[in-house]
């Protein structure tokens, strides 16, 4: 090996304890995810497809959201089972490389789109309370979300012919297929930062501003506290705009990092030197880290803020205990019924 290769491979040793040190993260906040993410999108799922939400064309938005999150914190559970050696087949085998890249990566610009459409929507029925009705209607917002949902599945189709999977060198990006020209991978990473990321979480953010701004206008105007109506607004604009920020500082360095993996896959060759293969796992697994929390957080988030989600929420859990006590009841009837018979047939 020349002094070149030398100096861009060097030693690794320094790098054990903090990839060690990253494993140990990604697996111990990996399961608190499964534990708690899952189930709260479950919870999520369920109460906002209740039939008074779903006559709500922003509940139509929260229900596409949690939808597409939970699809991503399953195939993240899949990737730490195998990690764990619990599973021992990898998704990306079974699936292929560029499917399971394109549901999972497809799942979070589903939200982030879904979640820049909510906003705008909402601006108009704050700013607009006399003529929304007659644009944003739940047929409306249907339209919208399978309108996206197709968009984003026309720009994750390639992915699929692009990607194969490679156990020894597969990371979060799988190997590229070398007749497929480079310009189409190296320039993916970029669309995904700017037009999947970036453009959504500043919409988010500054529809959400603009109703906080409203809000603190009409209350300095009619010198009057808040009603509960205007007060449920603002809290659920302030949740937004901290939604959408997590969601950008948490995501967009997965991008990032993807924009380099994908750079020195394609014009590095000295890509597999352990010390900048082990720099990527390391970045990657703390990158995963925090967009798993990010995405377990938001039902636990909106059950705090939220005095109607919340009321929602009691409301199924007292239905299923009281469904799992008349279950109970039905049985302990059956199992004397049954005593009754013996004791007369004796």
């Amino acid at each position: 090996m020349n002094n070149t290769a030398l100096e861009i491979c060097p030693s690794i040793l320094h790098y054990h304890n903090a990839v060690h040190i990253s494993y140990i993260v990604w697996r111990s906040c990996g399961l608190l995810c499964i534990i708690f993410g899952i189930p709260g999108h479950l919870f999520s799922i369920i109460i906002l497809s209740n039939k008074n939400n779903r006559k709500e064309p922003t509940s139509l938005y929260f229900l596409a959201i949690a939808c597409c999150e939970l699809i991503f914190l399953l195939g993240i559970s899949w990737l730490w089972f195998v990690g764990m050696s619990i599973i021992k087949t990898d998704p990306r085998q079974i699936l292929s490389c560029g499917l399971f890249y394109s549901i999972l990566i497809g799942s979070t610009i589903l939200s982030n789109l879904y979640l820049a459409s909510m906003s705008i929507d909402r601006n108009f029925i704050i700013l607009y309370p006399t003529r929304y009705r007659l644009i944003i209607t739940r047929q409306h917002v249907l339209k919208r979300i399978v309108l996206i949902f197709l968009i984003t599945i026309l720009f994750m189709i390639p992915h699929h012919f692009y990607y194969y999977y490679n156990k020894n060198t597969t990371l979060f990006i799988c190997e590229f297929h070398k007749f497929i020209d480079r310009w189409k991978i190296h320039i993916w990473p970029f669309i995904h930062a700017i037009l999947f990321v970036s453009i959504p979480s500043i919409i988010t953010c500054i529809s959400s501003i603009m109703l906080l701004h409203n809000r603190r206008k009409h209350r300095r105007l009619t010198k009057n506290i808040l009603g509960e109506k205007a007060r449920r607004i603002e809290r659920n604009s302030i949740l937004i705009v901290f939604i959408s920020l997590a969601l950008a500082f948490t995501t967009l360095p997965i991008v990032i990092l993807q924009i380099f993996i994908v750079h020195d896959r394609l014009f590095n060759h000295e890509i597999y030197c352990l010390t900048r293969w082990k720099t990527y796992k390391i970045l990657l697994n703390w990158f995963l880290t925090l967009a798993s929390f990010s995405y377990s957080c938001k039902f636990y988030i909106r059950l705090t803020i939220s005095r109607t989600f919340r009321k929602e929420f009691l409301q199924l859990l007292n239905c299923i205990f009281r469904r799992k006590d008349k279950i109970n009841e039905q049985h302990l009837m059956a199992l004397n019924k049954q005593n009754k018979v013996r004791t007369t047939s004796i």
